[in-house]
């Protein structure tokens, strides 16, 4: 009977870490629409066709992750990183800790940022309000272990779904014509976003290429996400639950990452044009419906992401100093409270330059970078790894029978 629940794809551990995933995806920058624009949606026809690609890419590489974690009963990701980049486990541990520290600030300051416009925007809060909401809600839930962080993930993870599939059936039954006449006509969009190492504002006609590369920019700045998840997996006992965490993992994304793209190339070229749309694309394109509900619902919607995002990274993030820093504060919840606090501290700092500046300019270099630090490195090194161990195992179980 054990050995059958070991063999379970799907169980409490991988669908939750899959959650963990996508609520911790689902931020700031998807919500609001804003990253799907910046990198699908402005291109053109294929915009929408990219994101299985991108969630591809981003899936193989945590699929790595998560199993080396399980592998050898390790979460944070200093430790399971040295394993995972082996012959050079010390210095890989050191592009993990650059990459993920990089993306928890970035991140984190889009999510705070945000808040604080959604308290303003829809209740008339000044902004500091709205981001110490967002400080204390994120400090309460990222000190208290996996296991609340992947229940939160799991709860709030299925009011995202809940209303984000509302908002795209709506949008997609209401805008089908346009999603339809735009693919006849191929459409691409001649001020495209060009890019380029530099020159973040520039513009280029839209074209294969250049959509491509935009596409994967955005799998390599999701890298950071990959603490997060790795640290939410404890507990899981076989290689089928990394597998199905990988699986499940794929679909929420590629679908919710695809179908908010159909909806925001609908309102093509006149939401690239439009700065006020560009801020807050998706609620744009909500208000365009013309439904009461979902005006409602999405602000709502905006708010669960916001939370599950800055939960997931700092996390992440408070797992991977918890057993370094203030070592004398024997409480080890009040040693996690400070810790965040500190960690969310840094990112209110940054949020001060501004969501669109994260999204834009960041998020970019972060792509770019990690393509380098944690995408390759774990494709030729972590893969092999995970094989040599597996292969360890097999010889250890059969030299004992």
């Amino acid at each position: 009977m054990e050995t059958v629940k070991k063999d379970k794809m799907f169980t409490s551990v991988s669908v939750g870490a899959a959650t963990v995933w996508f609520s911790t995806h689902c931020g700031a920058g998807f919500a609001s629409g804003t990253q799907e624009l910046q990198y699908f949606a402005n291109h053109g026809w294929w915009g929408p066709l990219f994101p299985i690609l991108t969630i591809f890419i981003i899936a193989l590489t945590y699929y790595v992750g998560v199993e080396t974690a399980r592998q050898i009963n390790k979460y944070d990701y200093h430790a399971w990183s040295k394993e995972a980049y082996k012959p050079i486990g010390f210095v890989g541990s050191i592009f993990i800790d650059i990459s993920i520290a990089l993306t928890v600030i970035a991140a984190t300051a889009a999510v705070i940022a945000a808040g604080a416009s959604l308290g303003t925007q829809q209740f008339g809060w000044p902004p500091i309000v709205g981001s110490l909401l967002m400080f204390a809600i994120i400090t309460v839930l990222s000190i208290f272990g996996a296991k609340v962080v992947r229940n939160n993930a799991m709860i709030m993870t299925v009011g995202i779904i809940a209303i984000v599939l509302l908002v795209l059936i709506a949008g997609l039954i209401k805008f089908a014509p346009d999603i339809a006449r735009l693919f006849s006509e191929r459409f691409t969009n001649p001020d495209a976003a060009k890019w380029s190492v530099t020159g973040a504002s520039d513009t280029v006609p839209a074209n294969l290429g250049n959509s491509l590369l935009w596409a994967l920019t955005y799998a390599g700045f999701q890298m950071g996400i990959i603490g997060a998840s790795a640290a939410s997996f404890q507990g899981a006992k076989s290689k089928k639950e990394s597998k199905g965490f990988a699986v499940l993992g794929f679909i929420l994304n590629a679908v919710m990452l695809s179908g908010v793209t159909f909806l925001l190339l609908a309102g093509m070229p006149g939401i690239w044009q439009d700065e006020a749309a560009k801020t807050l694309p998706t609620l744009f394109m909500v208000n365009q419906l013309e439904m009461p509900i979902l005006t409602f619902l999405y602000p709502i919607m905006l708010f669960l992401a916001l939370v599950t995002t800055g939960v997931g990274l700092v996390f992440g993030l408070v797992e991977r100093l918890n057993p370094y820093l203030f070592k004398g504060i024997k409480n080890e919840i009040g040693r996690k409270a400070l810790l965040s606090i500190i960690s969310i501290g840094v990112c209110w700092a940054v949020s001060l330059l501004g969501l669109m500046w994260v999204v834009a300019v960041a998020y970019k270099y972060l792509g770019i970078l990690n393509w380098f630090f944690v995408i390759l490195p774990l494709w030729f090194l972590g893969f092999k790894n995970i094989k040599a161990r597996d292969n360890a195992a097999k010889e250890t179980t059969t030299i004992r029978s």
